[in-house]
């Protein structure tokens, strides 16, 4: 019996171990298609993601060319494209309820906002559909249905600094005749971020559009102004040269007459 035992225990043994194998060297694979799966189920479209590589004895994790698609009715086909992601977590930290991080680093973005012809923003919409993926209904609040663990526990992180770097912005107004706008970012950076995922991921989006926001009427509004005032200039250019070539040919013209008058006079 207890032979029986002590076998049954070593097998256990074995199936743990090869269990906690797989999971350690196929770790990457799995969590690209754990931010994949439940990404897209949070905001009702597609995230793709190229590669992730997680190292956990450092506490650290890279995400690299992270992609969401815009929701239907947009033409712009993408809402965010992100280069590199990196991640420092806090292990002292972190538990099962917790997740803490020092750091999150958004570095190469590209931004697409498009608000279209009844005013809506693209990115608008992801952030209101965060929390109402599949199994919830429209409506439900993201509190409602916080993110869990496999123990049902919700699910809390906690985030020191979040900094988005380097970022390009590629806005379209539709109500403005499709008006186009290419501009940088300046740094955009928060700090003390607490919440379930959805609520922080709202909080960054929130942010987010209004710093693209900010900058598209500072920006845009600049450029607009900069190229008025240089057709303003060009047609006080053009003007003044008129007026130059003009004053050019009276002086000619009376110069003209004054030497006509003197061959009159000495022709005498």
């Amino acid at each position: 019996m207890k032979k029986t035992i002590f076998v049954i225990i070593i097998l256990l043994l074995i199936v743990i171990a090869g269990a906690v194998f797989y999971v350690l060297n196929n770790l990457d694979a799995l969590v690209e298609a754990a931010i994949e799966e439940y990404g897209s189920d949070a905001v009702k479209t597609s995230v793709q993601v190229e590669e992730v590589e997680i190292r956990l004895t450092e506490g650290a994790a890279t995400i690299n060319g992270l992609s969401i698609a815009n929701p239907d009715g947009f033409s712009l086909p993408q809402a965010f494209v992100l280069g590199e992601i990196t991640l420092d977590i806090n292990l002292e930290k972190t538990h099962q309820e917790l997740i803490a991080i020092d750091a999150v680093n958004v570095a190469a973005a590209q931004v697409f906002y498009e608000i279209d012809e009844e005013g809506n923003g693209s990115l608008n919409m992801l952030k209101d559909n965060l929390g109402m993926g599949a199994g919830t209904s429209t409506g439900t609040s993201v509190d409602d249905k916080p993110s869990k663990d496999s123990a049902g526990t919700p699910i809390r992180l906690d985030i020191s600094r979040f900094e988005f770097k380097d970022t390009s912005l590629h806005a379209k107004v539709v109500p403005l005749k499709d008006k186009t706008y290419d501009l940088m970012l300046p740094a955009l950076v928060l700090t003390d971020l607490s919440g379930t995922p959805e609520q922080i991921s709202r909080q960054v989006l929130d942010k987010l559009i209004d710093h693209a926001k900010k900058e598209i009427q500072k920006q845009g509004l600049d450029k607009e102004l900069a190229e008025l005032k240089a057709k303003a200039q060009q047609r006080v250019d053009e003007e003044k040269e008129k007026l130059e070539q003009q004053a050019d040919d009276r002086v000619e013209q009376e110069k003209q007459k004054a030497q006509d008058k003197l061959n009159n006079l000495l022709g005498r």
